[in-house]
């Protein structure tokens, strides 16, 4: 089992591909959200719709990927992850499935331990129930659409960065990552009725929590050579961990900080384990075979 934070070796690379890759993919992933989130948000559109959401920016960075790939370096599709791999990578969809759960019982363990939440004071109604039910199977549902951010940011442009270096082309990305979401608590995401400074305070908790939930995702995507996990998870932490948190906790601000600083706070002990696993070394990852 692959526990290090490795990184792939895409095929047919040389140093000018690659930085051109990278210029290109960056503009194409940022204006191509930016400038649709822009006009929707001129026009009156909120981004807590999802259909704004989907119509604007949610495949961005895989279309960015694919333009990039195909007519940009032209380098292809080889070490792009698109194939399953499920008889051999089971497991890590397994874990990509049921790891956002876990997450979510240590971050409302920490909430009950700081007094954020009284489990006996809940309404454990057919709504709950249902949701904790479908949990496991909510990321699998949402994997089609989280593979438009996962497709982008990390089975291409994470091994691009700083190639070599796993934990900083990692750390890379999330910063990336998270400034791309930078707009969305400006035309909001959050919903309505936020200020100035729940906007500045949601788009400085995007950072950390980008940066953590990448060092998942980087570390399933070189376990796995599949961004099909990376979507799993993606998903799950949006939809099972960051809405789980609001159906029991609530969402104690217009800037949601309660709701990130205890997902950050979760998914820490995970971070710091891939971290140190990584840096102790390990086996080579599955993206050097993968797409062969």
């Amino acid at each position: 089992m692959t526990t290090a934070l490795t990184d792939g070796k895409p095929f047919g690379r040389t140093a000018v591909t690659r930085r051109r890759g990278i210029v290109w993919f960056l503009f194409l992933a940022f204006a191509g959200a930016w400038i649709p989130w822009g006009v929707a948000g001129a026009a009156g559109y909120t981004l807590d719709n999802p259909a704004v959401q989907l119509l604007t920016g949610a495949f961005t960075p895989a279309l960015a990927a694919i333009i990039t790939r195909r007519w940009i370096t032209r380098e292809g599709f080889a070490d792009s992850g698109l194939r399953l791999r499920l008889r051999t990578q089971w497991r890590s969809y397994l874990t990509a499935a049921l790891l956002p759960i876990g997450i979510l019982a240590a971050a409302l363990t920490l909430a009950v331990l700081l007094g954020m939440w009284r489990p006996e004071q809940h309404d454990f109604g057919s709504g709950t129930l249902l949701f904790l039910v479908l949990a496991p199977l909510i990321p699998v549902v949402a994997a089609p659409i989280f593979f438009g951010e996962e497709f982008g940011w990390t089975t291409y442009l994470r091994d691009r960065l700083l190639p070599g270096r796993p934990v900083a082309t990692t750390f890379a990305t999330g910063v990336i990552w998270g400034v791309w979401h930078w707009p969305l608590p400006w035309l909001g995401y959050l919903g309505s009725g936020g200020s100035a400074a729940d906007a500045f305070i949601a788009m400085l908790l995007w950072l950390p929590l980008s940066i953590e939930l990448e060092f998942l995702i980087g570390w399933l995507w070189a376990r796995s050579g599949s961004v099909w996990p990376p979507a799993l998870l993606h998903g799950g932490s949006n939809l099972v961990v960051a809405l789980g948190l609001e159906l029991f906790v609530g969402n104690a601000g217009p800037s949601g900080a309660s709701i990130t600083l205890l997902m950050c706070a979760a998914y820490l002990p995970v971070v710091a384990w891939i971290v140190v696993t990584t840096r102790l070394g390990g086996p080579r990852n599955a993206n050097s075979t993968a797409g062969r």
